[in-house]
């Protein structure tokens, strides 16, 4: 059995192995098979295949057409913007850029309105149980029913707050038990996710776009699809809405993804890269006070320097890999090999960042070692007991020594980071397979 777990954009490998243990623990799989049988997918790739299963979208995806996929929902808005860069027989769509994940949605338009309803119930001499049935009645009727309904425009509305016809407060707008909203009032709460969720669209159109695939549970906002529809459409850009409201697009679109594979090439989020040895230099004030050490070679080198093997918004296609070259050095000809690491660190800042350094001089403990807009994003771990016949006898200052030269593969093609490590010898290319280790997500109970 294969498992399709589709979660927000944003999320990466922590995130992924933080469910894909939870998975294994629940028995949908065993450890064994939990990496071969459980498949991770975008919310917004999965709401792809569902709009081009319930809609008309197929018969414009034409060679060399781009859109973006908005995917907004309770808590986040996901868009990706995409390129067709196939038809046939099948449909290719490429990432365009690093997909972006916001937070807005449905649950900051109920959080406004929640704060809004305290607002005017403090203003009510009420007791405490008074009071939170009247916010338990108000939030229900304006998440179930005006929320859907409003579209900026018509008549006010009337939030039924359950407390009957004698509950009458002409100055708060209160009459019968019902609140009266008026349109700018209702607005003001959706404002701030509609905003939020339209520059997100609007940053991942820098190359173009034909049509806006607007999905998800918020995404049935009349109100929302207003707005998208105001700032976007046009004669160059057309707004696409599924129209089953009781269908889910993330959930019909992961089985469909899994059957299609449609998507063929992606933009990685962040860059990625390595900490690596450099040679140490007394008048470079970059290198004064940080930790230096006299290596096998002979020479004297200082740690914390970042060394990237992918860099951000690269578009990868599937089951490529980008390498990067490393070397160890080791004392005696038979070193410890059988559980290799290697630690992978991520950039999220802005700009390239190759010549830099990714630890700082100060923190005490590894953790508070990195720059700013680095972090540790997992431990890649191999067997590499086979790669002692590579092995290179080397002349130091210090005498012999050996050196152990290895390439650290990624891949991003698929919506799971994989990662493996090559060697050379004997004019043949080695590949060993590795775990990837990422990071424990810290979880909070209440």
């Amino acid at each position: 059995m294969t498992v399709v777990l589709a979660h927000p954009n944003g999320w990466g490998i922590r995130e992924q192995g933080f469910l894909r243990r939870a998975a294994t623990n629940a028995g949908f799989v065993t450890r064994a098979n939990a990496h071969s049988n459980i498949q991770f997918v975008s919310e917004a790739e999965a709401s792809v295949h569902f709009c081009m299963f319930h809609s008309d979208l197929h018969e414009h995806m034409n060679m060399g057409v781009y859109f973006v996929v908005c995917d907004a929902g309770g808590s986040t808005t996901d868009t990706t913007a995409y390129y067709v860069k196939q038809t046939y027989p099948t449909l290719e769509l490429d990432e365009t850029k690093a997909s972006a994940c916001v937070q807005a949605g449905g649950v900051s338009v109920d959080a406004e309105f929640h704060q809004y309803l305290c607002s005017i119930l403090d203003q009510i001499d009420l007791s405490e149980d008074q009071r939170n049935e009247f916010i338990r009645s108000g939030c229900r009727d304006f998440e179930e029913n005006v929320k859907k309904a409003f579209v900026g425009t018509g008549e006010e509305f009337r939030i039924n707050l359950g407390g009957g016809r004698s509950m009458n407060y002409p100055n708060l707008r209160i009459s019968r038990g019902k609140l009266a909203l008026t349109n700018d009032t209702i607005s003001s709460f959706f404002n701030e996710s509609v905003e939020i969720a339209i520059e997100s669209i609007r940053q991942q159109m820098d190359k173009g776009c034909e049509h806006v695939l607007l999905v998800g549970g918020f995404g049935e906002s009349l109100y929302l699809r207003k707005m998208v529809n105001s700032h976007f459409s046009g004669a160059r850009c057309s707004i696409t809405v599924t129209s089953d409201p009781n269908a889910k697009a993330v959930a019909d679109g992961s089985v469909l993804w899994c059957a299609k594979r449609t998507v063929v090439s992606r933009a990685t989020r962040m860059a990625y890269g390595i900490e690596i040895l450099t040679a140490y230099d007394r008048n470079n004030v970059d290198h004064c006070g940080r930790k230096t050490s006299i290596q096998l070679d002979g020479i004297e080198k200082v740690s914390g320097f970042w060394s990237q093997i992918v860099s951000k918004d690269t578009v990868m296609e599937a089951n490529e890999a980008l390498r990067g070259e490393y070397h160890r050095s080791y004392d005696n000809s038979n070193p410890a090999l059988g559980n290799f690491s290697v630690t992978l660190y991520g950039y999220k800042g802005a700009g390239s960042n190759t010549n830099t350094w990714l630890m700082n001089k100060n923190g005490k403990l590894r953790t508070d070692c990195l720059e700013k807009g680095f972090e540790e994003v997992c431990q890649i771990q191999a067997d590499l007991s086979g790669m002692r016949k590579g092995l290179k006898k080397q002349k130091g200052t210090k005498g012999k020594y050996y050196r152990l030269d290895f390439k650290v593969a990624i891949q991003f093609g698929d919506t799971e980071m994989k990662a493996f490590l090559e060697w050379e010898h004997g004019g043949k290319t080695f590949t060993g397979p590795a775990e990837i280790l990422p990071n424990e997500l810290s979880v909070t109970t209440v």
